[in-house]
């Protein structure tokens, strides 16, 4: 009897310290046991589907995707808007989402056209263990008893409406959709897949490419296009001409009567002006602008002028008007403001990126800061447009790798809205270097400014690169604490012969052994080959520099010979482009890669008389060659 009430107490001492569903908490149910049931929408039956084929990949079982008027199962996901559960979304925007869990059910439900779709990649990412770290990366654990934690309740609000990159990675959709980009340029979610944050017409660079085009009006009215030096020229527009805006206003409805679509979030009318500094000087214009002690004073006006005409004739609530503060209108004006249905698109293409936006010692930086600041004060809609890329020496190392994740802080904390980060667009003649990751980090830090960014690019670096990952890394730490200095910046277009300051022969030597032992580490070809075609800029570094190898104090053989197979590899790897511009086209020419820097490569430098010197290059080659190959 005594044995007896001894349990009985037990019993209850335990329940009252662990209650009954700290137990369960212990054995949640097997996502395996699982039923889908998937709300009515079709983003929703779109997002029920990726959950099925993601938890069926992992854990081995055939997943039902059944509708919420099937009874309610054991164990059920539920995805988006069912009656299984009254999820209050108010205040979220578009992309926001609730994840919830208990003992019987998971809710993944989301706002607007992209919540739920964004709720079951974040939960498969947070909770299942898949990750999307490139187009065809992809990392899917095999688990056939994954459980879901029990008392999960998370929420999410995006950080910026629009979000873009670029490289081959941010074209694929499936790695797009997985990392919360929203933009439209360089893929097209369909209406299932909700949809994008889309620039209908054109881009970027409008006006003169795409509204009010030389080729049609120049000739019979010069005066609709720029005054420059005492002529027109068909490089601008003039801004404050009527007939301009009369033109312009006509091609903006025109474009909407074919693209417009009222289901969507937004969509972006962009007009911009041309890559060029040809801004018009007329009496007009200049009056203008020196009223508001910038230029972007009669491109305000003018979009402002068109966005109210346009808006006025017709049911367009969702159409907004971007323009840029770029170059020559990147400073604010002092007197007109832009209207709430227009973006300001502020460019950050003069600043360093070796130093943080908000460094004040970096007076390129400080001058962007100040910018950005004043536009915030007169706009309610920024948008930024941002560099990641040496578009001058692509191949080349950009060690930008510091700043990043402060710098995404920085346009967030200052109320930018949208976020376009440019690189490596051109990636498919020049992947060289660490596009693809810089893509994939700066996806993740537009999904949030603040998460463990080198979790992150730990966890790519070891998924693409295999062991050997945790080398690399060691060289990207080198690399960006050598990047700047307080006196040196890190420009777009920066020769490679200007970065890695201070770079020792200990430096040199330890990096050559990060990259040999990575090589060493490869499990496989495919990681082998991501190894060697990222050590190309290192390599690229060493040429431009000197060092190494390179170095001018060797026999002249060696450095000739470490130039050729550095040219080989490169053509090897299908790199035909050194940079953005198509005069970095890599030349053939035996004189350029053996005798010369590496940025002289290209077929810009070709001169028709070496094709009578070339013979006897490589002669010399051949014949120093030889010298070396007597004596070792």
């Amino acid at each position: 009897m005594k044995k007896i009430l001894c349990i009985c107490l037990m019993l209850v001492l335990v329940l009252t310290v662990c209650p009954i569903g700290a137990f369960a908490a212990e054995n949640p149910p097997l996502v395996a046991d699982a039923v889908i049931v998937a709300g009515s929408k079709n983003t929703e039956q779109y997002a029920a589907s990726r959950l099925e084929y993601y938890l069926e990949r992992i854990t081995g079982a055939d997943i039902a995707v059944v509708s919420d008027s099937e009874p309610a199962a054991e164990y059920e996901i539920c995805v988006g808007e069912t009656n299984r559960a009254d999820i209050n979304l108010e205040g979220f925007d578009d992309g926001g989402y609730v994840i919830q869990s208990d003992e019987s059910s998971v809710i993944i439900c989301g706002a607007g056209n992209k919540g739920t779709i964004n709720g079951v990649y974040a939960f498969l990412e947070d909770y299942c263990g898949c990750h999307w770290y490139e187009g065809g990366v992809i990392v899917t654990p095999e688990n056939a008893s994954l459980t879901v934690p029990l008392g999960i309740d998370d929420e999410y609000h995006p950080f910026f409406e629009y979000t873009e990159t670029d490289t081959a990675s941010s074209r694929d959709l499936e790695f797009s959709l997985a990392n919360g980009l929203t933009g439209g340029v360089y893929r097209s979610f369909s209406e299932e897949q909700g949809g994008h944050v889309g620039y209908i017409g054109s881009f970027a660079h409008t006006l003169v490419t795409y509204y009010c085009k030389p080729e049609t009006y120049f000739e019979s009215h010069p005066e609709y296009y720029a005054y420059r030096g005492g002529e027109r020229i068909p490089k601008q527009l003039c801004l404050t001409n009527p007939d301009v805006i009369n033109i312009v206003v006509s091609e903006v409805l025109a474009l909407l009567a074919q693209q417009h679509d009222p289901s969507a979030t937004i969509q972006i009318v962009s007009l911009t002006q041309h890559d060029n500094q040809e801004y018009c000087e007329c009496e007009n214009c200049k009056a203008l602008d020196n009223a508001n002690g910038s230029h972007s004073g009669t491109m305000i006006t003018f979009v402002n002028t068109v966005a109210e005409r346009v808006k006025a004739a017709g049911d367009y609530e969702n159409i907004v008007f971007d323009t840029f503060a770029y170059q020559y209108t990147r400073k604010a004006p002092t007197k007109v403001v832009p209207r709430d249905d227009v973006i300001v698109r502020l460019c950050s293409i003069e600043c360093c990126f070796g130093h943080t936006l908000d460094d004040p010692d970096c007076k390129e930086n400080a001058s962007f800061m100040s910018d950005l600041e004043q536009w915030g004060k007169i706009c309610n809609r920024i948008y930024v447009w941002d560099y990641v890329n040496n578009y001058r020496e692509t191949v080349s190392i950009f060690p930008n790798f510091g700043v990043m994740q402060r710098n995404v802080q920085i346009f967030y904390e200052n109320n930018v809205k949208g976020l376009y980060e440019e690189g490596n667009y051109y990636i498919a003649n020049s992947d060289g270097e660490f596009a693809e990751m810089r893509t994939y980090l700066l996806s993740k830090l537009m999904q949030d400014p603040y998460c463990d960014y080198y979790a992150e690019m730990d966890g790519y670096l070891e998924a693409v690169y295999g062991p050997g990952g945790k080398y690399i890394r060691e060289f990207i730490d080198i690399a960006t604490e050598h990047a700047v200095t307080k006196a040196q910046h890190l420009g777009i277009y920066q020769e490679t012969l200007n970065t890695l300051y201070f770079m020792t022969s200990a430096d040199v030597r330890r990096c050559n052994e990060l990259w040999a032992k990575a090589k060493a580490e490869a499990e496989n070809d495919e990681q082998l080959a991501q190894i060697n075609r990222s050590e190309l800029c290192w390599r690229y570094w060493k040429c431009s520099n000197y060092r190494g190898e390179f170095s001018l104090l060797k026999f002249p053989y060696i450095r000739m010979n470490a130039n050729e197979q550095l040219h080989h590899d490169m053509k090897d790897m299908g790199i035909t482009m050194l940079g953005e511009a198509s005069t970095h086209a890599l030349s053939d020419c035996n004189l350029l890669y053996l005798y010369r820097a590496p940025h002289k490569w290209t077929t810009l430098y070709e001169e028709p008389y070496w094709d009578v010197l070339n013979p006897y290059a490589i002669k010399l080659y051949e014949f120093l060659g030889k010298i070396y190959n007597f004596f070792n």
